[in-house]
């Protein structure tokens, strides 16, 4: 820094009379030496936390006729400190909400189709440790998606506190059989209120998948829902085979409107949609409305009583003046 600002001082200074140069040298001078004693000001970055557990990829798909090749998931160690991880198969099913429901007779089953290695390692701080995934698909398996899930699980160590627990990261993995397959997939129903006085509205719709592959709504395939002009995409969400998903979207409607919201996705059977109408109408802002109308006829009412009143008022002393002047005349 004392150098920038010295080279700054010398190009002021050569330009100026000999005068102007000795005391703008002078003050630039003792600024140049103030500088020197400035510490530098370094950047650094924010600590690292003591744990940190990620996996990639966060899930696996293993297309049809793909089976055989050996895939690799990465065990990464953005902390400060090692840990073991131990690496566990599982199946599982999903509730609707996406809720991941380990269980050992979930249908469509393929956790005893792999072999995982290791399963059980330790990975240093900021290191990443690689391990293997092999399918041995049976003979005879059905076509279509069948589903695992793995879980690579840190187990809590052990501390003053009599509270343990285990950390951990689930990863789901599809597998295809090859084989004929449906895609099929279908929208049953919209939900959302059908009389609103303002936004935001929450709108909700229910997918079933009834083929024999999953579907995915991610990306470019997100799912929307047309409503007043608008369309409103689904946050991303998968659809397990022969499971059903409810998703939720947030929609800000205009003022007023008698709004349907549709909903549509394609499917092997064709594209099926479901709609609702909503009806947003700010009877809030009606009330306030008439409540001023209400308060303006009042203080018109108010005021035309006061100025009938002064009228009568003065008509009435009019006529007093005048009776007191034909009393005057015939005397």
């Amino acid at each position: 820094m004392s150098e920038i600002f010295q080279y700054q001082c010398d190009a002021l200074t050569g330009s100026m009379t000999d005068r102007a140069r000795r005391e703008i040298g002078a003050i630039l001078g003792i600024i140049c030496l103030l500088s020197a004693h400035i510490p530098t000001a370094v950047a650094t970055s924010a600590p690292s936390p003591v744990f940190s557990l990620e996996v990639a990829p966060t899930r696996l798909v293993v297309p049809p006729g793909a089976s055989a090749a050996a895939r690799r998931f990465q065990v990464i160690n953005g902390g400060r400190k090692p840990f073991t991880v131990t690496v566990q198969k599982s199946d599982f099913t999903a509730s609707a909400n996406g809720a991941l429901s380990f269980k050992p007779d979930a249908p469509y089953a393929a956790a005893n189709w792999v072999q995982v290695t290791p399963t059980h390692f330790v990975v240093a701080p900021g290191t990443t440790a690689n391990v293997t995934f092999r399918v041995s698909m049976p003979a005879g398996a059905e076509p279509g998606d069948h589903q695992l899930a793995l879980i690579f699980k840190v187990p809590a160590g052990r501390n003053a506190a009599n509270i343990r627990i285990n950390r951990g990261i689930a990863t789901p993995v599809f597998i295809t059989v090859p084989g004929p397959v449906s895609r099929s997939v279908e929208v049953s129903r919209v939900r959302a209120p059908g009389f609103a006085l303002h936004g935001p509205i929450l709108l909700s719709t229910t997918v079933h998948d009834s083929g024999t592959v999953h579907r995915d709504f991610r990306g470019k395939g997100k799912l929307h829902v047309d409503v007043g002009g608008d369309r409103v995409a689904f946050p991303d969400f998968t659809v397990l085979r022969d499971s059903t998903r409810e998703i939720t979207a947030r929609w800000s409607p205009p003022l007023m409107c008698v709004c349907h919201a549709t909903v549509s996705v394609p499917g092997s059977g064709g594209r099926t949609s479901a709609a609702v109408r909503i009806i947003i109408f700010p009877l809030h802002l009606l009330a306030i409305l008439l409540g001023g109308l209400l308060a303006l006829l009042l203080l018109g009412w108010f005021a035309r009583r006061r100025y009938r009143a002064k009228v009568l008022a003065a008509a009435s002393v009019l006529h007093a003046e005048q009776a007191a002047n034909e009393d005057d005349q015939g005397v």
